[in-house]
């Protein structure tokens, strides 16, 4: 692997090591402070806006990467992009605001302080333009995002939530964060670029939506099924349950954030790659998954292997062994997740974002129907097998049809 890889994974990795600590220093707070059922309504609430903020991101986070990195030495063709991506997110961005505050007018059993404030979080995600910088490949300046925003959110939810019924700011101050330090750097971005919505033509956008419109239901699809357990054990089984599902799909966060560290950096290198020489970038896609794969089982067997010591070690308590044992089956879902990393990523330089829609909108439907009759009958434990036999039915198909497609075509 060569060395300003290596660094570009190390710097972007520590941003996202930042990304990783802020939540983990926030739980014990607000779980003190304002308990687990509230910490589980915070969940499902995150849940919703993470679901809403894709159709701000739209394909700017899979295609707009992959226009800014091949078009790095093409002024025009980025500022063209970046015009129409920035119509099409400002649409969506007053569209969902709207909606969002018309449906708290309608609906009373809405926590309206909770969904009203963490409207902050959409902002947030129209301002945010980590995916820029990713193209262009400058880690140092997405680590000076996080850090700030997320430095920014921990000292002030310390600050200020201190009742019970303070759990509805810790949202808004998670937007509020976002929204003050992308802005800045978002500033710098339109600038740079000369951006201007008045230069925009409608056929252009019509264009780029009928473009990247797959690519939203396929990160819709694959945010639903990641989502989609918290909201169903809410319904289900109420706050408290979906506040310890939550601590657990933080366990699992620690591996997504890897794992997004690794598709983030490699997408923009290999896509860069395959440009210039498919055999090129071929053997960089084997390479690198190979060393991701192999640090993943890795960590894995050294989580499992320290558990049973502490267990074998210390005497614990029935309730707290069975939770352990339920937050230990999450570990295991990153490594199916990333068998599918490599075809994914080559199916999306391909263009095959309608393919890869309805194989994620099939595993979409399949988790609900799963989720809700295995969480139904089965508690906890039925969710977590739903996340497993989802993610390897995912992971399967597109493998599958990956292979089918082209092993004639490009070997």
């Amino acid at each position: 692997m060569k060395k300003n890889t290596i660094i570009d994974y190390l710097t972007y990795g520590s941003g996202q090591l930042i990304n990783l600590i802020a939540p983990l220093l926030v739980a014990p707070k607000v779980i003190s402070v304002c308990g687990i059922e509230n910490w589980g309504k915070i969940g499902v609430a995150l849940s919703v806006f993470t679901l809403l903020g894709l159709f701000i991101d739209f394909g700017s986070n899979i295609l707009g990467v992959k226009e800014v990195s091949i078009n790095k030495d093409n002024f025009r063709k980025i500022q063209e992009y970046l015009n129409t991506s920035f119509a099409i997110k400002i649409i969506n961005f007053f569209i969902l605001f709207l909606g969002i505050f018309l449906i708290s007018l309608i609906f009373n059993n809405i926590d309206k302080k909770l969904y009203l404030l963490a409207l902050t979080l959409l902002s947030g995600q129209f301002f945010n333009i980590t995916w820029i910088y990713q193209g262009l490949e400058k880690f140092g300046i997405i680590n000076r995002l996080i850090f700030f925003s997320k430095i920014i959110y921990v000292l002030i939810v310390y600050l200020l939530i201190r009742e019970k019924e303070d759990y509805f700011l810790v949202l808004f101050i998670l937007g509020t964060s976002n929204t003050l330090v992308y802005l800045f750097f978002f500033i710098k971005i339109w600038k740079s670029y000369q951006l201007s919505l008045f230069d925009v033509k409608v056929d252009t956008v019509i264009k780029q939506f009928k473009n990247e419109y797959p690519i939203l239901i396929s990160n819709f699809s694959i945010a639903a099924y990641v989502q989609s357990p918290i909201l169903i054990i809410q319904y289900l089984l109420g706050d408290y349950y979906a506040g310890i599902y939550k601590i657990g799909d933080m366990i699992l966060n620690i591996f997504r954030s890897y794992l997004s560290v690794f598709f983030n950096v490699s997408f923009p290198k290999f896509c860069e790659s395959y440009s210039k020489s498919r055999k090129e970038g071929i053997l960089f896609l084997k390479k690198i998954n190979s060393i991701n794969i192999s640090l993943l089982i890795f960590g894995v067997v050294v989580i499992i292997t320290g558990g049973v010591i502490f267990i074998n070690n210390y005497a614990i308590e029935d309730k707290i062994y069975n939770l352990l044992g339920f937050y230990s089956g999450f570990i295991i879902v990153p490594i199916i997740t990333a068998l599918n990393i490599p075809f994914y990523q080559y199916l999306i330089y391909k263009n095959e974002q309608k393919l890869l829609s309805k194989i994620l909108s099939f595993g979409c439907v399949m988790m609900l129907i799963l989720g809700y009759f295995l969480t139904l009958f089965f508690k906890l434990q039925g969710s977590l097998t739903a996340v497993f036999l989802i993610e390897g039915l995912i992971t399967t198909l597109i493998i599958l049809f990956c292979i089918q497609k082209y092993k004639i075509k490009d070997n």
